[in-house]
């Protein structure tokens, strides 16, 4: 009977340390993904306050319809927060390429256009 029990026991112990690790895991990769949709919600304030600031004339501090010179202290955006990491990559006259380089190992690029936000590419 001592036997049995103490198998049991091991058994349990094996059943309960695979489900805790399976936790973690989903909770990793959940929390990756929840910070990758903040990054992107994010990156769309960032894009449409560049297009606002494409549209501004240069006589009062805009791109005047250019993205060349914008970076993110013109419209006094922090370059990083607790989740990213945000880099202007480049700003031609009428593209402006954003990046997030993500504290959980992440990156996700967008091609800013005077009319529209191109699609993101996410990279994990």
């Amino acid at each position: 009977m001592g036997t049995q029990q103490l198998l049991l026991l091991v058994l349990v112990a094996v059943v309960v340390a695979i489900g805790i690790a399976l936790a973690i895991v989903y909770f990793k990769s959940n929390q990756q993904d929840v910070e990758i949709n903040e990054v992107i919600n994010e990156m769309n304030h960032v894009a449409a306050s560049a297009q606002g600031w494409y549209r501004k004339p240069k006589e009062m501090a805009g791109g005047g319809s250019s993205f060349t010179g914008f970076t993110l202290q013109s419209i006094a955006q922090p370059d990083s927060n607790d989740i990213a990491k945000y880099s202007v990559v480049s700003a031609d006259s009428d593209v402006l390429q954003l990046q997030a380089v993500g504290f959980l190992q992440f990156t996700i690029s967008v091609n800013v256009y005077p009319d529209s936000i191109g699609p993101y590419d996410i990279v994990k």
